[in-house]
């Protein structure tokens, strides 16, 4: 698979190139889910992340959040966007 033109960015130098991997794998999987399969799918995630050992800091997924969005279509922000409140929702 080419790496995607969001995880080239020179702002994201800093960041583990194995966390922005599980993230670009995450991304893939992920997207022709409908909003029903959502939450088991990203409990998943959080629970391969674990497993991985794979972890971010809030400033990592604001930068990585920020940089991605440089790269997507208004669908695909629109779409990030619903997930973060949902996440959010959550931990409340």
């Amino acid at each position: 698979m080419n790496e995607p033109e969001w995880m080239k960015d020179p702002s994201l130098m800093g960041i583990d190139k194995a966390k922005l991997d599980f993230l670009q794998m995450m991304v893939f999987e992920g997207k022709k889910l409908s909003p029903k399969e959502l939450l088991p799918f990203l409990m998943n995630i959080a629970k391969r992340g674990q497993d991985q050992s794979v972890s971010f800091s809030k400033e990592e997924m604001d930068l990585i959040i920020s940089v991605v969005k440089k790269y997507s279509t208004e669908e695909e922000i629109a779409r990030m966007d619903k997930i973060a409140t949902f996440m959010r929702q959550k931990k409340q």
